[in-house]
C-alpha cells in the first residue's frame, strides 16, 4: 500500500518538475492546478518526489 502511494507521489513529483522546467502545459500534474507562484510549485514537486521516494523505497531499505 505504501509502496503504491510512494510510486504515485514520485511520478507526480518528478513528472511535474520536468513538465514545469520544460515549460509544459497543466497536464495531469496536481500542483499545476493550484494557484501558486512558480518557486512554490517547484518546491512542492521536489517535496513530492522526496516523500514518494522514501515511501516507495522504505520497505527495501529497512528489511
Amino acid at each position: 500500500m505504501f509502496e503504491t502511494l510512494g510510486l504515485l507521489l514520485l511520478i507526480q513529483g518528478v513528472g511535474g518538475l520536468i513538465n514545469n522546467l520544460a515549460g509544459g502545459s497543466k497536464s495531469w500534474f496536481v500542483l499545476n492546478y493550484l494557484d501558486l507562484p512558480g518557486w512554490a510549485r517547484l518546491t512542492g514537486y521536489l517535496i513530492l518526489s522526496a516523500v514518494g521516494a522514501v515511501l516507495a523505497l522504505r520497505h527495501k531499505a529497512f528489511r
